[in-house]
């Protein structure tokens, strides 16, 4: 913050960045001061409005450790027991998605059980993971369904899915009942099964059985007014929109501290007796309080009926304003701020009146560099261990005791014996070596988002499967190269097949795929862009080899020369040409990969160069390669021109797996992604210690 001296010998008020700030400010006040002769119970702060100074004072506050008392009533619906109910709500009128579903049983203020065994976190954590992979979307009825199929497995997971279903169950019972007064009942009563109360020894468990009783006051409350008034049942967003807006209209009156730094509201602060105060807030649009407006009657016809004047609201205020500068025995400061949400804020009026008042103006001594909060204390050199303390305190001494010069604090995690290497996988180190770590070394679960259709990865199978399909019946009847002469019945045998495999999806992805494969009126299907790239090669086709294995050792060309990897692979498709050569073909739902960090032709063509030598009595050479990648403008993206270009590509890529594989055996695993947009979509980023790299 710009204090007063800063801004010239006439300035008024210290000037903040926010609101934040001023009560920082605040602190670092008090905190360089230690021969500090005003006591911190004779010192107060004053503001217009308590929020958000009530919020920011419980971190800012803390985070310094300067004790402060403060008595203001706030809005109930911001207590936790508030928001635990609120989840009822939601989860019904959500008609028990997956996402409402699991908010609620991951609840602390709730306890679940089913046949005596309690419902734990890991098992809510594997009741998610099991609903995506399901696609539920929702419905008690479904809910029920799944739970009897797994009723059999008598495992942890039949177990929560049997809770889940009875939750379901038991609040799909409170919308329907019969009246109003018998709806709040209901939810009453689940509130009052499934409740889980703090212990008595808990620091907050007076606040949270005060905030519980306000909650279900309001409850009982609006329960006995809709039995004298309005006794009809309610929609569930009736409901919850009742309940929701009386919680709302409550406030909740916490005590926090009984020492320490005064927090007033200026109403509060004239009847106060202090030694000095700070006057925080001094902006516009609160000092001095605007006047509510009424949207029935004109100004000019309530001043008729006595209603007082601007003119005289913003006298009363000024000489409000002018008392609260009397009102502390030794000193009183003001401070106002600058920013508010990101916008520019204009200081308050009365700051001119303050050479009205006629009290001695003290400047500010230029402020010493003092570490007032925790984090000042941990972030700048040298670190001040007296900062923080308790648990804290013991994982600061830790930290200290380590250095992180080591190798393993940047991705190294020691030499890894060599395993058979699947291709994807050696592409996706190439992409970040981290997300391989996590992934083929923790073999931790990708986090996956909620889909009512297809992942990506399901399409992907789905197209290669179809394909391949079709084009194995295609060579069980003698088809060749498909050409202009025979497209129609490519077409023909391709859409009978896509339709056999289409009738096996859920109803709901069947008219998606169908559009996907075969085209429309708007647009061509992924068989006739394929087909268009057969017309379009025009070569004779020996074999071909469909989802090929390609295992075993291999011999690739690295920089330090020829060195044998032990691989796993299947090909998408390897075309034994007549005049010797090799096409290999990879399909791509999306768009072809990047040729820098593109492994899978060049590996697929110099595996096929060793695995298929002497078939049909021949040396097979790969002479086109490319992948078919539909969201591409032209379809077929080759991977070289010419043959120069296709033998430079293999050797490229062949480099590149090597140089991979031997880094991953040496156990090098550093976060780096070879784009920095790749960490927006990557699956583990509650893992990752993205703080090694830039912002995408």
């Amino acid at each position: 913050p710009a204090g007063a001296a800063d801004a010239g010998r006439g300035a008024r008020a210290f000037v903040c960045r926010d609101r934040e700030e001023e009560l920082a400010e605040v602190a670092r006040t008090i905190k360089r001061d230690p021969r500090r002769v005003t006591a911190l119970g004779r010192t107060g702060i004053v503001f217009q409005r308590p929020l958000p100074y009530l919020y920011l004072a419980r971190q800012v506050f803390a985070d310094a450790r300067i004790p402060y008392q403060a008595l203001d009533a706030l809005p109930l619906a911001a207590e936790p027991f508030a928001a635990a109910v609120d989840l009822i709500f939601t989860a019904i009128a959500a008609n028990f998605t997956r996402g409402s579903l699991i908010e609620l049983l991951r609840s602390p203020h709730f306890r679940f059980s089913h046949d005596g065994r309690a419902i734990a976190a890991r098992d809510v954590e594997a009741l998610d993971r099991f609903l995506v992979e399901r696609k539920y979307l929702g419905s008690a009825p479904r809910l029920a369904e799944l739970a009897a199929d797994a009723a059999s497995s008598r495992s942890r997971l039949a177990t929560v899915l049997a809770a889940a279903s009875a939750i379901a169950d038991e609040l799909s019972s409170v919308s329907q009942a019969a009246s109003a007064p018998e709806q709040i009942a209901g939810v009453r009563e689940f509130i009052a099964s499934h409740e889980r109360l703090p212990a008595a020894a808990d620091a907050w468990y007076a606040r949270h059985m005060r905030a519980r009783g306000a909650v279900l006051g309001a409850l009982d409350l609006l329960r006995d007014a809709h039995a004298a008034h309005d006794p009809e049942p309610l929609s569930i967003a009736e409901l919850a929109g009742a309940v929701r807006r009386w919680i709302e209209g409550q406030t909740f009156a916490p005590r926090t501290g009984d020492a320490g730094l005064a927090l007033l509201d200026a109403r509060a602060a004239a009847y106060a007796d202090l030694d000095e105060i700070r006057i925080v807030g001094l902006s516009e649009a609160d000092w001095p309080e605007r006047a509510e407006r009424s949207i029935f009657y004109p100004q000019s016809l309530l001043a008729q009926l006595g209603w007082s004047p601007d003119q005289e609201r913003i006298a009363a205020a000024r000489a409000r304003f002018q008392d609260l500068l009397r009102l502390p025995r030794r000193r009183v400061s003001l401070s106002t701020f600058t920013l508010e949400d990101d916008a520019l804020v204009t200081a308050s009026p009365l700051l001119d009146d303050i050479d009205a008042v006629g009290l001695p103006i003290e400047h500010a001594p230029e402020p010493t560099a003092v570490r007032v909060f925790a984090h000042e204390a941990l972030a700048m050199e040298p670190v001040a261990a007296t900062g923080v303390e308790g648990a804290a305190a013991e994982w600061l001494s830790l930290r200290q005791r380590r250095t992180f010069d080591d190798e393993r604090f940047r991705g190294a995690a020691g030499p890894r014996a060599p395993v058979a290497y699947a291709v994807s996988h050696v592409e996706r180190y190439l992409a970040c070596p981290f997300r391989y770590f996590a992934a083929d070394v923790l073999r931790l679960p990708e986090e996956r988002d909620e889909e009512s259709w297809m992942t990506p990865q399901e399409r992907g199978q789905f197209v290669h499967d179809v394909f391949c399909e079709f084009f194995t019946q295609w060579q069980m009847r003698g088809g060749g190269a498909i050409t202009t002469g025979n497209l129609a019945d490519a077409m023909d045998l391709f859409g009978r097949v896509a339709e056999e495999r289409i009738a096996r999806l859920p109803e709901g992805d069947r008219a998606l795929e169908r559009t996907l494969l075969l085209g429309s009126a708007a647009a061509a299907g992924l068989a006739e862009r394929a087909f268009a790239f057969e017309i379009e090669q025009g070569a004779a086709v020996i074999e071909r080899l469909l989802e090929h294995e390609l295992e075993g050792a291999f011999t690739f060309t690295g920089p330090d020369g020829p060195r044998s990897i032990q691989l796993r692979s299947k090909s998408d498709r390897i075309d034994l040409l007549d005049d010797g050569t090799l096409r290999i073909i990879d399909y791509k739902l999306g768009r072809a990969p990047k040729s820098d960090r593109s492994l899978q032709l060049p590996v697929y063509g110099a595996c096929a160069q060793q695995a298929l030598h002497g078939r049909h009595g021949r040396a097979w050479t790969v002479s086109r390669a490319g992948y078919v990648a539909f969201r591409e403008k032209q379809a077929f993206c080759s991977l070289g021109k010419g043959d120069e270009g296709i033998a430079a590509a293999l050797a490229e890529g062949e480099a590149r797996l090597v140089t991979a594989v031997d880094a991953i055996e040496r156990g090098e695993f550093p976060v780096r992604p070879d784009e920095p947009f790749l960490c927006t979509w990557c699956p583990y980023p509650t893992v990752c210690r993205k703080d090694y790299v830039g912002d995408e």
